[in-house]
C-alpha cells in the first residue's frame, strides 16, 4: 500500500495537482489545496506551523509513510510539506492511507 500512495502522488503531480513545499502549499490554503501531507520526517516546528496556517481550511491533514528523501526519489523534489489539488485524488490518497494504517496495526497485534 505504501507504494501506492507514492505512486497517486507521481500521478498528482503529472497532472499539475500537486503543490510542493512550504510556501506554495500555505499560499494554496483556502483555496485549492484539499489535502495537506507532510513528511514523516518533518520538525515539529514546521509542522506545527503549517497546521497554525491551515486552521481555517477545510484541508485534512495526513502524515505519509515516507521521509523526505524517499519523497525525493519518487517526486524528484526533497519536501516535507505538500498538498494535493485535487477532491478525487485527494479521498484516494486519503483511502490508501486508511488501508495502510489498519494493516500497519493488525501486523503489530499478530
Amino acid at each position: 500500500m505504501k507504494g501506492n500512495i507514492l505512486g497517486l502522488l507521481g500521478i498528482c503531480r503529472k497532472a499539475g495537482k500537486l503543490r510542493l513545499g512550504f510556501d506554495p502549499v500555505a499560499e494554496g490554503l483556502g483555496k485549492d489545496v484539499r489535502l495537506l501531507l507532510f513528511s514523516n520526517d518533518i520538525s515539529p516546528k514546521t509542522k506545527e506551523r503549517m497546521l497554525q496556517k491551515a486552521s481555517g481550511s477545510p484541508a485534512a491533514s495526513l502524515t505519509l509513510p515516507y521521509s523526505a528523501d524517499e519523497l525525493l526519489a519518487g517526486l524528484g523534489k526533497r519536501v516535507a510539506v505538500l498538498a494535493v489539488t485535487d477532491r478525487g485524488l485527494a479521498d484516494r490518497i486519503k483511502e490508501l492511507h486508511t488501508t495502510a494504517t489498519e494493516n500497519r496495526e493488525e501486523d503489530l497485534t499478530l
